[in-house]
């Protein structure tokens, strides 16, 4: 195998150089029964007026907090071995030529995309298509795989350093990006650095014009984790965090803490490919390569906006600040330098439209708190515990720029929780009042494009938790769950006036809410049961589809449950896995399901790992299609009967005593336990339920379609079968 190296290691490591309220008579009646604290918490976006600023700013709020805390800090430092630096192998690695049947392949532009929550926006995952090939990552072997799909062969592997964690894919029009974050555990403490270089995030963009060649065309580190990312047209929008790491443990006395901005300030390297032979500036064992490669601070430090904790905030958690860095990076057009921004905040949740980015954080507060004088909330006071900072970017291609921030009640459950619509922002949040009431309910706010309240709706599912949300035009539907599921149907096209019109109470909950047409609406969840101490646990994976023809009058249609107590999927917390062929009404999920026995919910007698896919007809039924696996049960029952046999019993007389009493006494006979799969009424997949984990690399983890053919992929396979017949077509092992 013919194996050329491309620059992919670390450079940073030698480098030493830096590198108003609205009125509402409820709720001033509420607010004159509290006890309000009034906080001095500037929650809005500023800018450090210069690199001394921004040292005399840190130093103070680490003061504070040293001074609070400095009882904690009496612990031995653990210092690490250091790793200085990785190498990419990018392997031609041709598949063998395989003796395949030929194939007659009706192409079409009809494949399967990233489901995305809003249109144009895309989002990663480890798997893409375009039609032509199939990109996917392999955490078993850490590979991105190249498979061209109409002969199912492996054209290109890509190696991935074995410290990238979680890579994700994006493909754009000859573009094939991969992020990734990547750890080293090198002690960057001992040359002073207050900030976290152990993690970095990678954005790597190849030229795939020649698909079996590759070419590098971008490199791009920056400093910190990668926390998301989305894709617009040519742009990739890369939000990385990075943690600092303060040496409270060092410090004996106030005079120890000393700021340095060189120590705090985050750096990144560009490496791209450029014609300009005046610009080649790299070497690689003494050879001149086509690539130009620069390194500075991703931000001057009047460039850097931030917000620091409030008093209570800086009590209730330890206080590490970090960077939020914004990378915009333009796929295209490779040689152009990556723009940036820089937030020292923390962030928890994105919403991206084609028009503005929302970024959110949680804020702690021990008491009821006003809205600062100075300030424009959305209401004059918030409740204790959790509420919701957010940050308002406007998107203009390669541009961002700060708009505004708010404070929300309660938090968001994920980015379904929030949208856009005709400027308006909406957000869902759950909001609980343990210390008072010991209650929780669901809010909804709808913001105007400044960020001041429009109306809100209020103690939605009060006493319920919530679970899932999706906005769909003017109409939000809402899914809230404690013993069953309400379904609330909620008008939103008057912002001003949001009214709930129906609600629908079933069994379960759904955890994820699919558009199915105009008039129906395909829920995914659990189903649940009563387990032997009378408490609610999840069942089977439950699949529901609603008619929302009468927004008044929500109706259940069709419900199918698949597996029963166990049984999970990915797709229920991780949307971009649902994956619906809307012109055949076929859902293809992924899914690990268990069948239990009667008299024992936690003894699975049966077990399916692989691709169901669901025929969901909204005039007739939901049922089952067919089912693929990867798994190959071949032999197992060898490995069974050998491995039952070590349990055979051995049978013993029973042995009595005649005890001083005149009674007599008989020990028990010999027993031991015996595992249930080796039972004769037990099924070959009870043993594989049983060693499951064995079988991790062949569970299918995503699938897609391309034209009539469905492929289900697995760190092992990759399988093609065809929809209307449900016959094998090929497959191609990744290997």
């Amino acid at each position: 195998m013919k194996k050329y190296f491309i620059l992919f290691f670390i450079l940073f490591f030698s480098l030493t150089h830096t590198y108003a309220a609205v009125e509402d008579n409820s709720i001033i009646d509420e607010l004159e029964k509290q006890e309000i604290k009034q906080i001095d918490f500037d929650f809005n976006l500023k800018s450090f007026e210069s690199c001394e600023n921004l040292e005399d700013v840190m130093w103070k709020y680490i003061k504070s907090y040293w001074e609070k805390n400095k009882d904690k800090w009496n612990h031995p430092v653990i210092m690490y071995k250091a790793l200085w630096a990785v190498d990419t192998v990018m392997e031609d690695s041709v598949a063998p030529q395989r003796n395949t049947v030929s194939k007659s392949v009706a192409w079409s532009n009809d494949f399967s995309k990233t489901n995305t929550q809003v249109s144009w926006v895309d989002e990663s995952d480890i798997v893409k298509t375009d039609w032509k090939y199939i990109y996917y990552y392999n955490e078993a072997d850490k590979y991105v795989y190249i498979v061209r799909a109409n002969w199912l062969d492996i054209i290109k592997k890509i190696k991935l350093p074995s410290n990238f964690n979680r890579p994700v894919l994006y493909i754009w029009d000859n573009r094939l990006i991969i992020v990734s974050s990547w750890y080293t555990n090198v002690n960057y403490s001992k040359y002073n650095y207050w900030i976290n270089r152990n993690a970095k995030t990678y954005t790597i963009v190849f030229d795939t014009t020649n698909i079996e060649s590759p070419v590098l065309t971008k490199l791009y580190v920056s400093d910190g984790h990668l926390k998301k990312s989305r894709k617009i047209g040519d742009y990739v929008y890369v939000i990385s965090n990075n943690s600092f790491n303060i040496p409270y443990r060092n410090f004996k006395t106030v005079d120890d803490i000393s700021v340095d901005i060189k120590n705090i300030m985050p750096t990144q390297i560009d490496i791209s490919k450029t014609n300009e032979i005046s610009l080649q500036n790299l070497k690689l064992r003494g050879k001149k390569l086509p690539y130009n490669i620069a390194s500075w601070n991703i931000a001057k430090c009047n460039e850097i906006e931030y917000v620091l904790p409030d008093e209570s905030t800086l009590e209730k958690y330890d206080f590490s600040p970090s960077y939020n860095i914004i990378s915009i990076i333009d796929t295209e057009n490779t040689d152009r330098k990556v723009k940036t921004k820089v937030i020292a905040w923390s962030n928890s949740e994105l919403y991206m439209s084609l028009d503005n980015m929302y970024l959110t954080s949680r804020m702690y507060q021990s008491n009821d708190f006003s809205c600062p004088v100075w300030a424009y909330c959305i209401m004059p006071w918030f409740p204790r515990w959790v509420n919701t900072l957010v940050h308002k970017i406007n998107v203009d291609w390669n541009n961002l720029k700060y708009q505004d921030s708010t404070i929300i009640p309660g938090s968001p459950l994920t980015q379904y929780s929030m949208d856009e619509y005709k400027w308006d922002f909406r957000i869902l949040t759950q909001t609980n009042t343990w210390w008072k009431t010991r209650e929780q309910h669901t809010d909804l706010y709808i913001l105007d494009k400044e960020l001041k309240l429009k109306w809100s709706l209020k103690n939605l599912g009060s006493g319920e938790r919530f679970k899932s949300s999706r906005y769909i035009g003017d109409k939000l539907y809402l899914v809230t769950f404690k013993q069953i599921d309400p379904l609330f149907v909620i008008d939103v096209s008057d912002s001003a006036n949001p009214k709930v019109l129906g609600e629908l109470k079933i069994p379960g909950y759904s955890t994820y809410l699919h558009p199915y047409d105009e008039n129906h609406l395909i829920g995914l969840g659990y189903d649940t049961t009563e387990n032997k101490w009378w408490g609610t646990v999840n069942n089977g994976l439950k699949i529901d589809l609603y008619d929302i023809s009468d927004f008044e009058n929500p109706k259940q249609k069709y419900s199918y449950t698949l597996g029963e107590y166990g049984s999970n999927s990915e797709a229920l917390s991780n949307p971009r896995m649902f994956m619906w062929k809307a012109s055949d009404n076929k859902l293809f999920l992924p899914a690990t399901l268990y069948k239990n026995a009667e008299d024992d919910m936690y003894r699975h007698i049966d077990f399916f790992q692989g691709l169901v896919v669901l025929d969901i007809d909204k005039n007739t039924w939901i049922k089952e299609d067919f089912r693929i696996t990867h798994i190959d049960d071949k032999n197992l029952e060898q490995d069974r009967i050998k491995e039952c046999s070590k349990y055979k019993v051995k049978t013993t007389e029973e042995r009595c005593h005649k005890l001083l009493d005149g009674s007599e006494y008989c020990e028990p006979s010999s027993r031991q336990y015996i595992p249930k799969f080796c039972y004769a009424d037990s099924s070959i997949w009870e043993y594989i339920a049983s060693k499951s984990w064995k079988f991790r690399n062949s569970f299918v983890k995503r699938a897609l379609w391309i034209g009539n053919n469905t492929y289900s992929i697995s760190n092992d396979l990759i399988k093609e079968t065809n929809i209307n017949t449900w016959k094998n077509i090929d497959s191609v092992k990744l290997k």
